[in-house]
């Protein structure tokens, strides 16, 4: 092919609009050298401080990105592997283009005024996936991963140079984009799996509370002490997030009332086998609630229980359990007259549709709750579909001590099947 280093980019957004405040939560760049192959690569999670978006196109939640970078941390890293190449090129490049011209003017810095070269365009139309498709080119990873977007825009590119000469020629003539010089940031990139292997982590509350298992001094706590631990638990967990006073919290408290490590295990357990309980108690299990069992299993520590042998142990155990619908009336009384407020992309369905805002709002007013559009101080709830959202309502809830619910959560604590 014999041309200059291209970059090859592709970026993953909470959205489609930089103007409207959406951001950047996964960048990549691959350098295709002079002979069409690929010479250096880069990717990172983005921390865009704010909401996450559609989690359902590029598959990532708040959690993935809360330790992962902000895009100023990682701007200088970038450029150097960028550094030397004579244009960018991307699968609709004006899409990526915007969003990285939008990330580098909030640090202060002009994007390069550089020449681009847009796959989409040289193939006539149509999406990554597909166009690799007609042009037999290779794809490795999943679509609308970052990395693997920019991997296969890079061998869709070298395939379509060999029928655009004029570009090619471009190409060859073009020297080296001058781009910003940007201080280090002092934070490494951050990948999908290295983001996922930080979650695998057993909790530090969890850790923190299961130090005391050798500690076989400790007398064995009364029932009573057992139950009030599982009811601070059910209420630390209504969010589905432990935060750093929740699990400080916890942790004191089992401290105060003596409990051991192997009740602790025990009221996880039980803790979880009652969510399963709940889940198939109306004769099926929906996606939304095994979402939610392996992301309450994995705050209690449990991830390694199998979930179809929790939800058959529920299933078996559910005839000696007759109090699940009446927990849900009480739940729903005590949140009657409240007001609520939802934030972010809501994930559960509701009679075979997506629950949109405008449904939940209605299907909340007709639950005799009343529905705010922002959070004050006079909220009394924000219901959130991601647990780690960093969205505005989100961090004003935190600091205004505001009662979060995970938004499956809430759906069931009103009666609404989801």
């Amino acid at each position: 092919m014999n041309i200059r280093p291209i970059a090859v980019i592709d970026v993953e957004t909470t959205g489609l609009f930089p103007f409207r405040n959406d951001r950047v939560v996964e960048v990549a760049a691959v350098t295709l050298g002079a002979d069409g192959e690929i010479e250096r690569e880069f990717v990172s999670l983005v921390n865009p401080a704010r909401d996450i978006g559609p989690s359902s196109i590029h598959g990532l939640t708040s959690e993935d990105v809360l330790y992962a970078p902000q895009f100023g941390e990682i701007a200088a890293t970038l450029l150097d592997a960028l550094s030397g190449t004579v244009a960018i090129a991307a699968h609709n490049v004006r899409f990526d283009r915007q969003f990285l011209e939008s990330e580098f003017s909030r640090l202060g810095y002009q994007f390069p005024d550089c020449f681009s070269v847009c796959t989409m365009q040289l193939a006539g139309g149509g999406r990554l996936m597909n166009c690799c498709r007609d042009y037999g080119v290779s794809v490795e990873g999943e679509a609308h991963h970052a990395l693997a977007d920019a991997r296969a825009a890079a061998r869709l590119l070298t395939c379509l140079l060999t029928d655009e000469p004029r570009t090619a020629q471009k190409l060859r003539q073009l020297s080296p984009i001058q781009w910003p010089t940007i201080r280090i940031g002092g934070k490494r990139p951050v990948t999908r799996d290295e983001s996922h292997r930080r979650q695998e982590l057993l909790p530090t509350f969890v850790q923190r509370l299961l130090e005391r298992r050798h500690d076989h001094a400790l007398p064995d706590a009364t029932d009573g002490a057992v139950i009030a631990y599982g009811a601070l638990l059910d209420r630390a967990l209504e969010d589905r997030h432990v935060d750093d006073t929740e699990s400080d919290a916890l942790v004191e408290t089992a401290t105060k009332w003596g409990l051991s490590a192997e009740q602790i295990e025990h009221a996880h357990r039980d803790y979880l086998n009652q969510l399963a309980i709940a889940a198939v108690a109306d004769g099926s299990v929906t996606d939304a609630e095994r979402r939610d069992l392996k992301l309450v299993a994995r705050l209690l520590g449990q991830a390694k229980r199998d979930l179809d042998s929790l939800l058959s142990e529920a299933a078996a155990m559910l005839s000696e359990v007759h109090q699940t619908r009446a927990v849900a009336v009480a739940a729903k009384d005590k949140l009657l007259g409240m007001s609520v407020c939802f934030t972010g992309e809501l994930q559960c369905q509701h009679r075979g549709q997506r629950i949109s805002r405008e449904l939940a709002e209605e299907l909340a007013s007709k639950a005799g709750l009343i529905v705010a559009t922002s959070v004050t101080k006079n909220c009394d709830l924000l219901v959130l579909a991601d647990p780690q959202s960093q969205s505005g309502k989100a961090k004003k809830a935190r600091k205004y001590g505001i009662r979060i619910m995970h938004e499956p959560v809430f759906w069931k604590a009103i009666g609404i099947g989801v």
